[in-house]
């Protein structure tokens, strides 16, 4: 029945129209039952199914398509992308690797296949992916943005301020974009003062407080005076307190370093040593 499948192709896009998808899937799998061999009717199957987020049965859908037409592109990016969604990162890296064997110009296949790699922890690989993606396409955002966030991840920040950048010439107001753009720059100040030779020298917020501190108080010449005869009355209590240090230091200090002195130098037993330390501590 060559035209069974045309009619429910047809009736499938009518209901997709009127936005029956779950409709359309029924109609579509009474035609495939028909003819297993309808592409058409395989690969609409596998989309609608995608679009419904049933991630598991999209993948059988485009595996069977890739049974039906092994050396289209697009058949085994479809099938990467379900993979991706179903977390089967394995099997996706898989299906994407097969696309680009059969058209290396394919840049949603890179994208795919970052996709999975970073699923499956090659982090470096899937750096290298979205930056074929983005040679070939260089207007895709969301391989810019995946790939910003995947280099800042790595602590590589100028080579993520350069990846935005370059987005931003071809999105200029993607609000996605800026906000990446603000994180860049915040993280390569941060790296900066983390790693500056002597540190951060000063803590920004305390400085504007001691500053505050600092500010000239406004007194008047007899509160002024005051407090200056305050000052010269401390230092002179100090001056008085001190004074006969000096002379005691000159006179016990050299004895003392002598007697330090030859009790480290002795050789006699670790007691005796010990005993000449004594009589140090006794006369200071």
């Amino acid at each position: 029945m060559s035209d069974g499948p045309s009619t429910h192709v047809g009736q499938a896009r009518h209901l997709v129209k009127s936005k029956d998808y779950e409709a359309a899937v029924t109609v579509l799998r009474e035609g495939l039952e028909v003819d297993s061999s309808d592409r058409t009717a395989q690969e609409m199957l596998g989309v609608l199914l995608f679009r419904l987020k049933r991630a598991e049965e999209a993948a059988i859908a485009f595996r069977q398509l890739t049974r039906l037409a092994p050396r289209d592109t697009g058949t085994w990016v479809n099938l990467g992308a379900v993979l991706n969604m179903a977390k089967d990162y394995k099997r996706a890296s898989d299906a994407l690797r097969r696309a680009i064997r059969l058209d290396k110009s394919c840049g949603v296949a890179y994208y795919n296949l970052a996709i999975a790699q970073k699923g499956l922890n090659q982090v470096k690989m899937a750096i290298s992916a979205y930056e074929e993606c983005l040679k070939l396409e260089p207007a895709n955002t969301q391989a810019s943005w995946n790939l910003g966030n995947l280099l800042l991840e790595e602590s590589r920040f100028s080579k993520a301020a350069k990846v935005t950048q370059a987005a931003l010439e071809h999105a200029a107001k993607s609000a996605k974009l800026l906000r990446l753009q603000a994180r860049v720059t915040t993280a390569i100040e941060e790296n900066r003062l983390a790693n500056a030779p002597l540190g951060r020298l000063v803590n920004e917020k305390e400085l504007a407080q001691s500053q505050k501190a600092l500010v000239r108080r406004r007194l008047s010449r007899a509160q002024r005076n005051r407090e200056r005869e305050f000052m010269r009355e401390m230092a002179r209590e100090l001056r008085h307190a001190v004074r006969f240090m000096v002379p005691l230091l000159d006179e016990a200090l050299p004895k003392q370093m002598h007697t330090l002195h030859m009790a480290a130098a002795r050789q006699d037993s670790r007691n005796e040593a010990f005993a000449a330390f004594d009589s140090l501590v006794a006369t200071m």
